[in-house]
């Protein structure tokens, strides 16, 4: 239960990774054949799960002459195959099926006819060395093609079962046993089954007794390089018997476990999700660092314009400042310049107050476009998002996600002046402007009191009518070495008094309006980049996100997969 349990993650694990994996555009994959082979053993596993579980196949496998034939009649007990001096003798995948146990033969028929095994022989279980009929209750044994067939049929159906049968016993011979075609294409990718692995020197009575230690013990190092450490190492003899029944007792001890095809299936999950990670290996962080998004949205609002507009805000507040706390007398030549947001075509505020309801919505702004400079900084940056989303990891998923970064591109300088369009900026009147304006008309009020009644004298003295008194202020009289201040005319007085005057307010109201301009600029900047960034993180952001935890899928997937 345990064992498949286990098996049942691993996988749920390769399905997760495949189902990931599929994902990626087949462009980006470069070689398709890890995850073709993925998808094979999970077509496998799953029909193999339901196929008889109370059966399990054990495969003769090895070279020509290896003898498999010999050892398969011996452990038989009866001559099931056909052994000659012919090579290669075996064409055809040959199945020894034990009768008269409590699993059923017939039962057989649907896994076999999986693994394309036509021809079968049934033995009578106490046969041979087979006393207990237990010990073959539901065996399967195997006689495989030769796997160096000079025929290329006879050696494809050789690798297709060595890959698909529960456990493998490997049958050496003496003179072949380090044959290179069968460690390295064979024995070494099998790594993994060492577990339903049986690897079994035949033919040991050609060698002198004094040379069998050494032969052993030289296969036994080839097998550790090829990475079986924990196979199980016979020898035997098929045409002595010497060995055989040690052969049986572990080939009845695969059978009696029910484990071997659990173990086998979970190799075979272990396997091809570690040739996925070789081949696909993601390793992307769980969150990308703070600054990586700063610099993406430092990029976006230099492409939007965000100090334009801040720098146009500022100077429509100081426009506006102009407009209604100037001196009056100046403030015409202001009609001579438009205001700087309205001319972006943003703001909802004119210079002489709201605007009309029923003016048509602006859609897009007058922002102009972002320069080359400044696009190659959003494509830079974007690349740059991409590639440390993608962390550790190798194509496709560098090229993946980067593709996910950039996959807005086109449409980002629309969202951008998107987001700086529904922006509320503050482009209101300061609140001092009315009573700085009632100020400069009352002082506007005195010079044109001064400019009047100075104009009725000079009215009078053009008429030559005798002017009696004119109204003075002085004179002031001062201590010596200071010198006293002449009488001034009130006429004099106010419109001087009232020209200096509203020339300061002006000047003040001038001084107070930078410094609210750059509060303003300020605050603009911040809401802009405030926009911008819900922009990137529902764009440009959201989209690598759900590449990232679709890369961290077929990470968590793989590492599930191998166990």
């Amino acid at each position: 239960m345990r064992a498949r349990q286990g098996l049942d993650a691993r996988l749920a694990g390769l399905r997760e990774a495949v189902d990931a994996l599929s994902q990626v555009p087949a462009e980006m994959l470069g070689t398709t054949a890890p995850l073709e082979r993925a998808r094979e053993v999970l077509g496998n596993v799953g029909r193999r799960r339901e196929l008889s579980g109370d059966h399990t196949v054990v495969a003769l496998a090895g070279a020509t002459g290896s003898g498999k034939s010999s050892l398969l009649n011996a452990l038989a007990g009866v001559d099931a195959a056909t052994v000659g001096a012919r090579r290669p003798t075996t064409a055809h995948p040959l199945a020894v099926l034990w009768t008269g146990t409590e699993v059923d033969p017939a039962a057989a028929r649907p896994l076999l006819e999986w693994l394309e095994v036509g021809r079968t022989h049934e033995v009578p279980a106490g046969t041979g060395g087979w006393v207990d009929p237990d010990a073959v209750a539901g065996l399967v044994l195997l006689d495989l093609p030769d796997i160096d067939s000079v025929q290329v049929e006879h050696r494809r159906r050789a690798e297709r079962l060595a890959r698909t049968v529960d456990a493998l016993v490997w049958v050496l011979d003496p003179q072949k046993y380090a044959d290179a075609v069968v460690h390295t294409e064979f024995l070494r990718p099998m790594a993994r089954y060492a577990e339903v692995t049986v690897v079994v020197l035949n033919q040991v009575d050609t060698l002198a007794e004094a040379d069998r230690p050494a032969v052993l013990a030289d296969l036994r190092e080839r097998l550790v390089e090829d990475g079986l450490r924990d196979a199980t190492v016979l020898t035997t003899s098929a045409r002595t018997g010497e060995g055989v029944d040690r052969v049986r007792e572990v080939i009845a001890d695969l059978v009696r476990r029910r484990q071997a095809a659990q173990a086998r299936l979970a190799a075979d999950v272990a396997t091809v999700a570690e040739a996925l990670d070789d081949a696909y290996h993601a390793d992307v962080p769980r969150e990308l660092p703070a600054p990586t998004e700063r610099t993406l949205v430092t990029a976006l609002a230099s492409a939007a314009g965000v100090d334009r507009v801040a720098e146009a805000v500022a100077g429509s507040y100081r426009y506006r400042a102009g407009r209604r706390t100037g001196w009056p007398l100046l403030r015409w030549l202001g009609r001579f310049r438009a205001d700087p947001l309205r001319r972006l075509g943003l703001g909802r505020a004119g210079p002489a107050g709201p605007v009309d309801p029923d003016a048509p919505v602006t859609t897009i702004t007058s922002v102009p476009a972002a320069s080359p400079v400044e696009r190659a900084q959003v494509h830079t940056a974007l690349r740059s998002l991409g590639d440390v989303a993608a962390g550790g990891s190798r194509d496709p998923w560098r090229s993946y996600l980067r593709a996910g970064a950039t996959s807005r591109a086109a449409t980002l300088p629309d969202e951008l002046d998107q987001a700086v369009l529904r922006t509320r900026l503050d482009d209101r009147d300061g609140r001092w402007f009315g009573l700085v304006g009632v100020l400069q008309w009352l002082v506007f009020a005195v010079f044109a009191a001064g400019v009047l009644w100075l104009g009725v004298y000079a009215v009078l003295g053009y008429l030559r009518i005798e002017i009696g008194w004119v109204p003075q202020v002085g004179p002031v009289p001062a201590d010596p070495p200071l010198p006293a201040l002449p009488a001034i005319p009130w006429p004099t007085v106010l419109l001087v008094g009232g020209a200096v005057l509203g020339l300061l307010v002006a000047l003040l109201s001038r001084a107070a309006a930078a410094l609210g301009a750059r509060r303003r600029a300020a605050r603009t900047r911040t809401a802009l980049r405030r926009s911008i960034t819900e922009t990137a993180r529902t764009g440009v952001l959201a989209e690598v996100a759900v590449r990232a935890a679709t890369a961290r899928a077929f990470a968590d997937g793989v590492r599930a997969a191998r166990g």
